[in-house]
């Protein structure tokens, strides 16, 4: 007993494939470089005093898990997408 899969059926789907991988690559790259202009905006912002430097602290902390949070989605999509491309590539 062997597993037979007939591909020829899935050539059409190749250009939509590769379609689907460019959305979700320049989404995941729009998510990374949006990421960087919000870490650059979020360095030059400097506290003016002592309770405000609390409140800054707590700010970069949470800017840096969002940060973490979305470079991780970012890249994500770019190995999916690299992983969807690669796959059209069998078909």
């Amino acid at each position: 007993m062997s597993l037979q899969i007939n591909i020829a059926g899935l050539v059409g789907l190749g250009p939509l494939l590769n379609s689907m991988a460019l959305l979700i690559a320049l989404g995941g790259a729009w998510l990374l470089l949006a990421t960087r202009w919000r870490q650059q905006l979020a360095s030059q912002l400097a506290p003016v005093d002592r309770r405000e430097a609390r409140f800054g602290q707590a700010y970069a902390m949470a800017t840096q898990r969002i940060d973490r949070c979305f470079y991780g989605i970012g890249f994500s999509s770019l190995a999916i997408a690299w992983l969807l491309s690669s796959f059209t590539q069998l078909i």
